[in-house]
């Protein structure tokens, strides 16, 4: 018996040791997540499994012999002071999580409080198991479209409001498994005690059925919620798409080309509006061309899969089919907002590929992106309930409040107001220099005007909208794009002065992805004859 627990402890060391420092070579690697996982997420429960060891042991007859007696107690010990460090860092995940979220270049955002959750209590941390709300309405397997796979689920509450912001979550397995009761419940569940509807779906599975079918499915579906979700009390308006490892590729890919008709089905011709409020990404493949610069290492077993099993191509000679599936590719000025959420000990989906994704997102999009490193972190870290899900849970839903705030109606009160005049529009060309827009567009140039104060022209204070002033100039400085100083001014007193920023050198396309990234309507074209005011959503001139 001696021998037996003194195997099963090491086993133990062995197991918290690759969640701690996970192999990345030969047998090691091929054990890293399965055994790396379970030691992470589940050390409280090692600890017990020890303690029942030892006690098993005292039970049967503690060895007599001195030297296996220490061995016992030696291993038995390294076990715990391990797992007990694998616990603190759950817990510290807390702290890792508010901070990246209060750090984040364009536009902090203060996370509550882990007293502060509507369903995650801390009696359900403890147990780690995801259980649903009591009062969860379930509407189990709609029909979305003609196929098996082409099933969903909607989560809502009896109270759930009219209007509600909807989170459509798309499960991950490679592309080759897994199903929409899987993953990511802890924090579907969080949403939903919240208020939120939450759509899960399935979609077609690899090799069956190669690419793209899983990303025509998740169009689809897409479709379907445009269409039906209002049945449920969900807004159409106000979705954001999520997932992890696979899911958030999709995720991510759908989000990144919702302006992009290609893999709309044919029969929804009828949805107009295939836009979505933002993303989040968690441990999500958002680079799938195997590029060794992103998965330094690992990129020979992704694109192995995707060749062999997903795709189905080479990838010499289809370059662009995988370029074409990589969200790393398809990031632009006007893509929506992201939250991206990595492991770094990450086995399956390198931590460098999250890195580059948000860098080129913060030099090339106008919205912001909230990013979470976890460190000693697997891969799928939120299946279980657990402190640091908990942690991420908090910051996902700060970040997709954040970009489902409803849009008011633009009133044609309001566009009149826009006018020049009765607005007075200044720029200041040079210091204390300030000259009339059609003026100084005679002197610098054709420009364009954009403000971040007043959100969607609901009034806030000064210093919320200075510190907004300051958060678009630093964006615009760390961009390298130059900028002139403007006021707004309503000469009959009926609307605060609003400081803004006139621009050269972006294209008209760009200054609306700015404007929309600020919560604005509308814009200033100005050039020396004229001041036109567009919309920023449709680019008409407003009159």
């Amino acid at each position: 018996m001696a021998y037996f627990v003194a195997l099963a402890s090491a086993f133990l060391v062995l197991s918290a040791a690759t969640a701690l420092r996970p192999g990345r070579r030969g047998l090691f690697a091929a054990f890293a997540y399965p055994v790396g996982w379970a030691a992470g997420e589940l050390a409280g429960q090692g600890i017990f499994v020890q303690g029942l060891l030892l006690g098993l042991l005292w039970w049967w007859g503690w060895p007599k012999t001195h030297w296996l007696s220490v061995l016992v107690f030696v291993v038995a010990g390294l076990a715990v002071v391990e797992n007990l460090a694998l616990i603190i860092i759950l817990f510290m995940s807390r702290t890792i999580v508010r901070r990246a979220m209060a750090s984040a270049p364009d536009r902090p955002l203060e996370i509550p409080r882990a007293n502060d959750d509507v369903f995650g209590r801390w009696w359900r941390t403890l147990l780690l198991i995801p259980f649903h709300p009591r009062d969860m309405q379930l509407h189990r397997n709609l029909v979305y479209g003609p196929l098996d796979r082409h099933r969903l689920d909607v989560w809502r509450l009896s109270t759930t409001p009219t209007d509600a912001p909807v989170i459509y979550y798309l499960h991950g397995g490679a592309w080759t498994f897994g199903d929409k009761r899987e993953q990511g419940r802890p924090m579907l569940h969080e949403f939903v005690r919240r208020g939120w509807i939450v759509v899960a779906s399935n979609y077609r599975l690899a090799p069956r059925f190669p690419w793209p079918a899983q990303i025509e499915d998740a169009t689809r579906a897409l479709g379907w919620i445009k269409k039906n979700i209002a049945t449920y009390g969900g807004d159409p308006d106000r979705i954001v798409v999520a997932g992890g490892s696979a899911g958030g590729h999709l995720a991510s890919l759908l989000t990144l080309s919702t302006k992009d008709p290609t893999w709309r089905p044919a029969e929804m011709s009828d949805v107009t509006d295939w836009s979505v409020r933002g993303a989040l990404s968690f441990y999500g493949v958002l680079e799938m061309t195997g590029d060794e610069a992103h998965w330094c290492g690992l990129g020979r077993g992704i694109r192995l899969l995707l060749e062999r099993r997903v795709v189905q191509l080479p990838y010499e000679g289809h370059e662009d089919v995988y370029l074409s599936l990589s969200p790393y590719e398809l990031i632009k000025p006007d893509s929506p907002p992201f939250f991206v959420v990595q492991g770094v000990n990450d086995t399956l989906v390198e931590v460098n590929v999250a890195r580059a994704f948000v860098a080129k997102y913060r030099s090339v999009a106008f919205a912001p992106v909230y990013y979470v490193e976890l460190p000693f972190t697997q891969h799928a870290f939120d299946v279980t309930a657990s402190p640091r899900t908990s942690a991420t849970t908090r910051a996902a839903v700060a970040f997709a409040a954040s970009v489902v705030t409803a849009r008011p109606t633009l009133t044609p009160e309001l566009i009149a107001s826009y006018q020049v005049p009765p607005t007075r529009l200044l720029v200041e060309v040079e210091e204390g220099n300030w000259l009339d827009a059609k003026e100084a567009a005679s002197i610098v140039g054709p420009f364009f005007v954009v403000t971040s104060d007043n959100p969607f022209s609901e009034v806030v204070s000064d210093e919320e909208n200075e510190a907004r002033r300051v958060a678009l100039r630093t964006f615009l400085q760390g961009r390298g794009v130059a900028f002139l100083e403007t006021v707004g001014r309503d000469h009959q007193g009926r609307w605060p002065d609003e400081s803004g920023v006139a621009l050269r050198g972006l294209s008209r396309e760009d200054v609306r992805a700015l404007t929309r990234a600020w919560d604005q309507f509308a814009f200033y074209e100005v050039n020396e004859d004229a001041v036109i005011v567009r919309d920023a959503a449709s680019d008409v001139a407003l009159a």
